[in-house]
């Protein structure tokens, strides 16, 4: 081989290297890793921020859901002062705790001020009896047939929200019944009343013959209550009545 010869070669082996190392693109890795250098200063490593636990939200407490006595706040305490009438603070304070003695005592419950299930029944029982009372005193007294239609008309729209087209239909009903005539009853003596109704109705209602008999106002109540159970209204009842000559 002649020294050209050789010297060609030589330039070529050259060349060759030259366009290998320009094909690798740069930040390309070799099929080696590179070999770490030892004085080299590590990068500092990112410490994971641990996640934060979410923490279920509790509910208030409601009525009933807990024993309450002195000392104890929240919204159930604060609807329990409502019951009682008495000032709604939210905690269980001195004047609280007499209201549920009273309370107690009443109910033949010992009173140890203390609001446990058989407290809280009697609690609510006596609110409804006040609700009661206050209603009734609201309203016009019954007696004769004009009195007791008048009575009729507030008392059905203020415990069901009757209006006057429902009054309209229960003076034509009770009107054919009865007249509005408290005292009368019906030729074997079943029916009886205002709605002619009888003592398997009143006497559910926890009243007496006696007790029906003497008051208009109980009759109202019980027949109201009768048309709301089987027929949802005085008209509906009316409806029944014209068709079957009964109701």
């Amino acid at each position: 081989m002649t020294s050209s010869t050789r010297l060609r070669r030589r330039a070529g082996t050259a060349l060759l290297g030259a366009c290998l190392v320009l094909t690798v693109p740069a930040g390309g890795a070799w099929a080696t890793d590179p070999v770490a250098d030892p004085n080299a200063t590590p990068a500092p490593t990112a410490t994971p921020t641990p996640a934060t636990p979410e923490v279920a939200a509790v509910a208030p407490a409601a009525l009933g859901d807990r024993v309450l006595r002195r000392g104890d706040t929240g919204p159930d305490v604060t609807a329990l002062q409502q019951l009682l009438r008495v000032e709604q603070t939210g905690t269980f304070d001195t004047a609280t705790r007499r209201a549920v003695k009273r309370v107690q005592r009443d109910a033949g419950i010992e009173d140890h001020g203390v609001v446990g299930p058989k407290t809280l029944k009697a609690i609510r029982k006596a609110d409804r009896s006040r609700q009661a009372g206050t209603a009734s005193r609201s309203l016009p007294r019954a007696g004769s047939p004009a009195a007791s239609q008048r009575y009729a008309r507030a008392y059905i729209a203020q415990r069901y929200g009757w209006g006057d087209g429902q009054m309209s239909c229960l003076r034509a009903l009770w009107t054919r019944e009865s007249g509005w005539r408290y005292w009368v009853s019906n030729p074997n003596g079943i029916y009886r009343g205002i709605p002619q109704t009888s003592s398997r109705v009143w006497g559910a209602l926890g009243y007496s013959t006696a007790q029906y008999m003497r008051s208009p106002e109980i009759q109202i109540k019980v027949g109201a209550h009768y048309i709301r159970g089987r027929y949802g209204t005085p008209c509906g009842a009316w409806a029944f009545w014209r068709s079957h000559h009964w109701y």
